[in-house]
């Protein structure tokens, strides 16, 4: 199994009809669609992204699913998302997702970085509601990815978070996959 396929896989353990979630990378929108299958017609999906070009993919393939109503993409880095996310939600987020590294197909000197990641995460671990899962795939082969994958597991550790840690491979730049629950 896939490590996108096994975040999908534990999601769907924790996720149901009306919940609340976020795609803080919406990138081609693959998560946010697979986000909101799960909890249309009642819930929400709020889906970050700082490219445009993404938003226009994204939104084209919700609409095309008949999906778009029920997802609030916003234009803005992932940083802002504390700022972003209407007040009546924090604390009331089932999931939240995560795919660092740069848009396939998009331009790759635009991508996620350690620091932004990890103030990201900080807000977004807040704005869960408890037993919320924060699944995290971190693509290891481009520059700064290994390190921001580690960063992202020792903030895991220094937080003191409940986390499982799945490694594609034994490969060194193989992604890793971080689910990380609210307690």
């Amino acid at each position: 199994m896939r490590l996108f396929e096994l975040a999908h896989s534990k999601i769907k353990e924790n996720i149901k009809r009306g919940d609340f979630c976020i795609d803080a990378t919406l990138g081609n929108g693959y998560d946010s669609l697979f986000l909101a299958q799960q909890i249309s017609p009642h819930g929400r999906v709020f889906a970050v992204d700082i490219q445009q070009s993404a938003i226009h993919q994204a939104r084209c393939k919700l609409d095309t699913a008949g999906l778009g109503k029920c997802v609030t993409i916003i234009h803005d880095c992932h940083t802002n998302i504390m700022q972003r996310i209407p007040v009546q939600y924090h604390g009331e987020i089932a999931i939240a997702m995560y795919n660092l590294g740069y848009l396939p197909g998009g331009d790759h000197s635009i991508k996620t970085t350690p620091e932004s990641t990890i103030n990201s995460l900080l807000k977004t671990y807040e704005l869960l509601k408890p037993g919320g899962l924060l699944s995290v795939l971190c693509y290891r082969g481009h520059d700064g990815g290994a390190k921001e994958s580690d960063e992202v597991g020792k903030l895991c550790s220094l937080q003191n978070w409940s986390f499982e840690k799945f490694q594609g491979s034994n490969d060194p730049v193989s992604p890793v996959l971080i689910v990380i629950r609210k307690s």
